[in-house]
């Protein structure tokens, strides 16, 4: 892990808004954005029971990887590995919810996501390479 994989035959993938993130100054994922919906009491209780029973099984089910709360990995983002099939399907469920409250999202792919800093079956966490 930390080196670019140059030879990566994976397509990693990620959800993210056009809303640029304060700390990656990146767009912001769909967690940031569930949470910040959430924390905004707009839902109403059907699209919020919907979206409590997606995150229950994501948190049950997928690493929330302590390193990203660390200071000097707050540019890193995470992408999800193709082979995270029932991950994918729970987050496109939560983004047709959020889409009702007018929150655009965009899928992009790479080959590269960056100097991998953390890896599990599902995802991976890296820093962008600078440009």
């Amino acid at each position: 892990m930390g080196m670019p994989d140059q030879q990566s035959s994976v397509t990693y993938l990620r959800f993210q808004t056009r809303i640029q993130n304060d700390y990656s100054h990146r767009p912001s994922g769909v967690f940031m954005a569930v949470n910040e919906l959430r924390d905004s009491n707009q839902l109403t209780p059907y699209h919020s029971e919907e979206l409590e029973r997606h995150l229950s099984w994501l948190k049950m089910h997928l690493k929330s990887p302590a390193i990203l709360k660390e200071d000097k990995n707050e540019r890193a983002i995470s992408w999800f590995h193709p082979r995270a099939k029932e991950p994918i399907r729970r987050v496109r469920a939560m983004i047709e919810i959020l889409r009702e409250y007018d929150i655009v999202f965009d899928q992009i792919t790479t080959k590269r996501p960056g100097y991998v800093i953390y890896e599990d079956g599902w995802q991976v966490v890296a820093k962008p390479f600078r440009k």
